[in-house]
């Protein structure tokens, strides 16, 4: 019986709108995820440039052709004008004394430019003081300062970062989407009576669980996809080493969010089933999107300081550690023992929130007019329900 609703929950809500569209945000967010990673790890080909000579400009054709490691130069002498800058045919005018560009000017171009009669300039006037090439490179000799950083160079920092957020705004945002939609299913069919006639045929604990199973199959598929695309961003970065602990993030993401909705999921439903009136849900959810609000900003907040101890502790707690196990994983490289002493926690907690949370649907599921307020499920905590 828990199959026959969880298949109905899947194929009412596969076939929805919000559902589409959010598959098709998330088809999008893993193609950005894709080209962020293939950006982080650098692009080997120059950027071609077209730079016009005119006047006394024209002699400093030869030095300006040679390009530098990043630019290849294309000098335009025959046609070099404004109109061929308004035409877009050459990217900038020089004149010897003035560079002329058609909106804004280009800092990388006009930095290589810049850069490179300065240089010319500077070997004639070392000329002409008579200063030997050996000279002039002992005066500008620059100081040899190794440099090291603890969590590896600048360009792993951007993969643990893109890592890191991915996965935690993912799981901060599915769990809440997807715990919305439970809790307000549970509305519907509490306020439209169709629970009544669902209960005549199976239990609530049978139909708490058919409903959390059929979402979250949808919800796994949907975190699947930009798992999927967090390993595709990951192997698209080249020229940099990818450190483990990246690696071990995408399927610890998965780990946890299936936990992590197994808990969120119960809570949602439990709340849902409180009130009669879809005009009271958004208090109503209080309770359970003030704590994944919080993990997800102690990670937004810890970006720069990963190991900070709201961070350590709220990984091991299981409000957070849905979102902030995968973070801190990400930037820390975390052992196994802490890996899987939260994962532990997490998936006890899921338990026993999932036990409380039937209790919860069982007692509220057929009281309709006020919401049963917590205090009401305190004083008949012992009282006998469905």
């Amino acid at each position: 019986m828990i199959w026959v609703i969880a298949r109905r929950e899947v194929v009412t809500r596969a076939r929805s709108k919000p559902f589409m569209i959010l598959t098709g945000l998330l088809f999008v967010g893993v193609i950005a995820v894709a080209i962020l990673a293939n950006v982080l790890g650098g692009d080997d080909d120059k950027r071609e440039i077209s730079i016009g000579l005119a006047g006394t400009g024209v002699d400093a054709g030869e030095l300006l052709a040679a390009g530098s490691p990043t630019l290849d130069v294309e000098i335009v002498r025959q046609g070099a004008s404004v109109d061929a800058l308004e035409d877009g045919e050459i990217d900038v005018l020089f004149d010897g004394s003035t560079l002329t560009w058609q909106d804004f000017a280009d800092p990388q171009i006009d930095s290589f430019i810049r850069d490179t009669l300065s240089a010319a300039q500077f070997e004639r006037r070392a000329g002409e003081l008579d200063l030997a090439p050996a000279d002039i490179q002992r005066l500008f000799e620059p100081v040899d300062i190794a440099q090291e950083t603890l969590a590896g160079d600048d360009s792993q920092f951007g993969v643990r970062f893109v890592a890191a957020g991915a996965s935690g705004l993912a799981t901060f945002m599915l769990l809440q989407i997807w715990g919305a939609f439970l809790m307000m299913g549970v509305i519907e069919e509490k306020s439209s009576k169709v629970v009544e006639i669902l209960l005549s045929h199976v239990r609530p604990r049978t139909l708490l669980a058919g409903k959390v199973l059929g979402l979250g199959l949808l919800a796994v598929g949907q975190m699947l996809i930009l798992v999927g695309g967090l390993v595709v961003g990951l192997l698209l970065v080249r020229d940099i080493e990818i450190p483990s602990g990246v690696w071990t993030t995408a399927p610890l993401s998965l780990a946890t969010f299936v936990l992590g909705f197994a808990f969120y999921s119960s809570m949602f439903a439990a709340v849902g089933s409180t009130v009669s009136r879809q005009e009271d849900a958004n208090s109503a959810q209080i309770p359970a999107m003030l704590p994944l609000i919080a993990g997800y900003m102690i990670a937004a907040f810890s970006i720069e300081n990963p190991d900070n101890p709201a961070v350590v502790i709220g990984s091991f707690v299981p409000f957070s550690a849905p979102v902030l196990l995968p973070f801190r994983n990400a930037f820390a490289d975390l052992a196994l023992w802490e890996v899987a002493l939260s994962l532990a926690i997490l998936s006890l907690s899921s338990v026993v929130m999932i036990r409380l949370a039937g209790w919860i649907y069982r007692y509220s599921l057929l009281r309709t007019g006020a919401r049963t307020t917590y205090a009401d499920l305190w004083r008949n905590r012992n009282a006998d329900v469905l």
